[in-house]
């Protein structure tokens, strides 16, 4: 790999990166030859499917999961299960997994996996110049940054574990220790369900600013509502979140509401300028999470269960300090409601407030690639600045003929960019791109 060439170079090997690399294989009509980089060993999971446990369930249900928008049945007929069932997380990783096998294969050589973590990027006369941390370096025509989620820090064994994606998260904890879990949305569900799978009998206590829980999924598909969602773009956003409750009202329930827009929240997004964008993100942007991203059925049931049993509970309040050793934390938090202060004791807690994209906290790629002014941070602090076309845009706000960005961290520009259906989509779109960019007559091929 030192010094070698490739078109296209995409980093980052989760979901984001083997979507675009498998749609890559299936629409070149020439030869055109892609290396995905991925630091770990298992491309193709990310953060999401890299679970052992069978209980973490996809929160889509499975007909809705196909890596490919133009065969809604592929991953179903691929897992053999229903359309409406929602499946281990596990298993669509295999399925990943699978689809990059097999581009692989029929790429012949076309498509090449390198587990190496690229850490440094710099133009070059005719694309880029990527470096990585095992000191090869690649010039590719395009780069597109799929990186996806970034982990939080290491917890360095301390009972505040920062972390909730490693296997070793409740090793060494008693069955009976007190938990507290920062958050209360799916990584919540995800470390309540794996502490259940434990045995757990100890108290669990989930904090979030506002106490809020994802709701689930009806046991069946909801169908569209019957209502107009046009009035939900324009106007400010109280006239919206009335009209939202009225056409909610209308259709008999938000889930169809929800579900009519699920196509069009990009354009929802788009509807709405920065400052509304800010207010929505300050007062709105946790209520869209919990029905939004919902939880499958089962899920919801367990959880309701473990709530009534006494187990779970779920507080609205802010962590204002915590004082960690090895065996146990001391947290202190301010409650919403009367704003009263307690400082309480727990044998562990874990940091469930979600991954982040922010490239004010950048791995060593963006913090070189910001310092150099190869990039710029969207201005709600979301993620990478891009323009329409995923097109990374540098310091002075010029888009980039080279370097393009893919998934969660373009939330700032599309919102919803972190389930496989919005994603699919942008990664087929990106995938014509590139290759009609390589085209012959095309600037990046001569």
């Amino acid at each position: 790999m030192e010094h070698g060439t490739t078109d296209i170079a995409i980093v980052g090997g989760g979901a984001s990166g083997a979507l675009l690399a498998v749609r890559l294989m299936h629409r070149m009509t020439m030869p055109v030859r892609v290396t995905l980089f991925e630091r770990s060993a298992q491309a193709g999971l990310g953060i999401a499917y890299a679970t052992t446990s069978c209980a973490h369930l996809l929160n889509t249900r499975a007909g809705d999961m196909s890596a490919f928008a133009e065969d809604p049945d592929h991953f179903r007929r691929w897992a053999g299960v229903t359309a409406s069932g929602f499946v281990p997380r596990q298993l669509y990783g295999r399925y990943l997994e699978a689809m990059l096998a097999d581009a692989v294969a029929a790429g012949r050589g076309r498509l090449q996996i390198v587990t190496d973590d690229v850490v440094g990027l710099r133009p070059a006369a005719s694309g880029m110049v990527l470096t990585t941390a095992g000191g090869a370096s690649l010039a590719a025509r395009f780069v597109v940054l799929a990186t996806g989620y970034r982990p939080p820090a290491t917890d360095a064994g301390s009972a505040w574990r920062r972390d909730p994606w490693r296997s070793d998260i409740f090793d060494g904890l008693d069955p009976a220790g007190q938990v507290l879990l920062v958050g209360t949305g799916l990584t919540m569900i995800d470390m309540l369900i794996s502490l259940m799978e434990r045995d757990h009998l100890g108290q669990i206590v989930a904090l979030s600013r506002r106490g809020l829980l994802p709701r689930a999924h009806p046991p069946d598909a909801t169908a569209g509502a019957t209502a107009a969602t046009d009035l939900l773009f324009a106007g400010r956003l109280s006239r919206r979140l009335a009209r939202f409750r009225a056409l909610s009202e209308a259709a008999g329930g938000w889930e169809a509401v929800m579900q009519d827009l699920r196509p069009r929240n990009g354009a929802l997004w788009h509807s709405l300028d920065d400052w509304q964008r800010r207010r929505f993100l300050r007062h709105l942007r946790p209520w869209w999470e919990v029905h939004r991203h919902r939880a499958p059925p089962s899920v919801g049931v367990g959880l309701k269960a473990v709530i009534a049993a006494g187990q779970l509970t779920v507080l609205a309040g802010r962590l204002l300090a915590i004082e960690a050793t090895a065996e146990q934390a001391r947290v202190t938090v301010r409650l919403r409601e009367g704003g009263r202060q307690e400082t309480h004791v727990f044998d562990r807690v874990v940091d469930c407030s979600g991954a982040r994209c922010d490239p004010a906290d950048a791995d060593r790629l963006q913090a070189q690639m910001l310092r150099d002014g190869l990039m710029r941070a969207d201005r709600l602090g979301l993620g990478i600045d891009v323009d329409g076309r995923d097109r990374v845009l540098d310091r002075d706000g010029v888009a980039s003929q080279r370097l393009f960005a893919l998934g969660p961290p373009t939330r700032g520009r599309h919102w919803e960019i972190t389930a496989v259906p919005d994603i699919r989509r942008r990664a087929a779109e990106l995938a014509e791109a590139l290759l009609a960019g390589l085209a012959p007559g095309s600037a990046a091929a001569s």
